[in-house]
């Protein structure tokens, strides 16, 4: 189905106008239903994943490997094993079954995953879509934060970061203010770079393209400003890349992109042993992905905060009961079991979903 968004997103990679998602939803012999949703973008300029091969892979190659007896949700990483890479097609059929387990058991997402019980508000942050124009930038900065929200991401690129270099001559908070390039400055001297930390922002994340480490690893020992990394995440083996070139990088975690909630939980732990920040990412999820990002987000290894903002910043009309913005800047964690949302019926009637039946 294709949701419009309130507003075209701009990034490096292009302009998004619509999400176009697909729900999975995996339905047990006793009729418990879990859902996820397929994060991947149409075109394979984030991610080299798309919806359609997303389907693809689901359909044919991960589908027949369910028909087995399960004793923990945690197994079912090591079944879809034999399925190499395609991390969100993996994520989307496991991202269900946590969800299905958790509400077979009667309890929510987040305790399935180790979270606190008392940790039920998760601090927003929002993304802004990219500019050129420093008046534009500052006047949505402005709108947002009387809003409520304090913390922010702008997305950059070579040809639009003029507008940061002229924020940073207002009196707007730049510490609060992430950029997120997209790897747009591959091959970009490292001065600008450097000039562009110089800013006083709180973090520049992936800079240059997902598999430059090494350049990764030597800017960020130029930078007082932090370096993050997004798109070269793709397991917990690319942490351990990053920290064996020297380089302590602040962690953009999002669990799709990554294959779901075993390899997250691996990625977190690894993070916790080297101390390493953490922040959750988004990929304009619907309230479906969105619930799905919000329980893992409010595991107290995430020390920064990431990408979760109200759903009326994104949709007019959500697929499931709408995400909003607390009078505190934060984001409350549904309650009840499993993910403590579901789609809206009127949705599922016209809208396509992948019916898994585990028999």
């Amino acid at each position: 189905m294709n949701l419009e968004l309130l507003k075209p997103f701009r990034s490096a990679e292009g302009v998004q106008r619509a999400k176009q998602t697909y729900l999975v939803e995996l339905v047990s012999q006793d009729g418990i239903s879990g859902w996820s949703e397929i994060s991947a973008q149409n075109d394979p300029s984030y991610w080299p994943e798309t919806v359609s091969t997303c389907l693809e892979i689901i359909e044919h190659h991960l589908t027949p490997l369910l028909g087995v007896e399960f004793s923990s949700p945690f197994e079912i990483a090591s079944i879809m094993a034999s399925v190499k890479g395609n991390q969100m097609a993996r994520a989307s059929i496991e991202m269900a079954f946590f969800d299905l387990w958790a509400r077979h058991d009667g309890v929510s997402l987040a305790q399935l995953l180790g979270v606190p019980a008392d940790n039920t508000h998760i601090p927003a942050g929002v993304s802004l879509s990219m500019t050129g124009e420093m008046e534009v930038l500052l006047l949505e900065l402005t709108d947002l934060h009387e809003r409520g929200y304090r913390f922010f991401k702008a997305k950059v690129a070579p040809e639009t970061d003029t507008a940061i270099f002229e924020l940073s001559r207002t009196d707007f908070p730049l510490d609060h203010l992430v950029l997120d390039a997209n790897g747009s400055y591959a091959g970009t001297s490292q001065e600008h770079l450097v000039r562009l930390g110089d800013t006083g922002v709180a973090l520049i994340e992936q800079p240059l393209s997902e598999r430059d480490f090494v350049g990764h690893a030597d800017l960020a020992k130029r930078l007082v400003t932090p370096v993050g990394l997004d798109e070269s995440i793709g397991c917990v083996d690319d942490i351990i890349t990053a920290l064996r070139l020297g380089m302590t990088p602040t962690v953009n975690l999002k669990p799709s992109r990554v294959g779901g909630y075993v390899e997250s939980l691996k990625i977190i732990e690894r993070c916790q042993h080297e101390g390493l920040h953490l922040r959750i990412g988004g990929m304009l999820e619907t309230g479906i992905g969105r619930a799905h990002n919000v329980a893992l987000a409010s595991h107290p290894a995430f020390d920064r905060v990431g990408d979760l903002a109200a759903s009326n910043h994104y949709f007019a009309n959500d697929l499931t009961e709408p995400f909003v913005l607390s009078d505190d800047g934060s984001i409350e964690r549904p309650t009840g079991a499993g993910l403590g949302r579901v789609p809206d019926p009127g949705w599922i009637s016209q809208a396509p979903c992948l019916d898994l039946r585990i028999r």
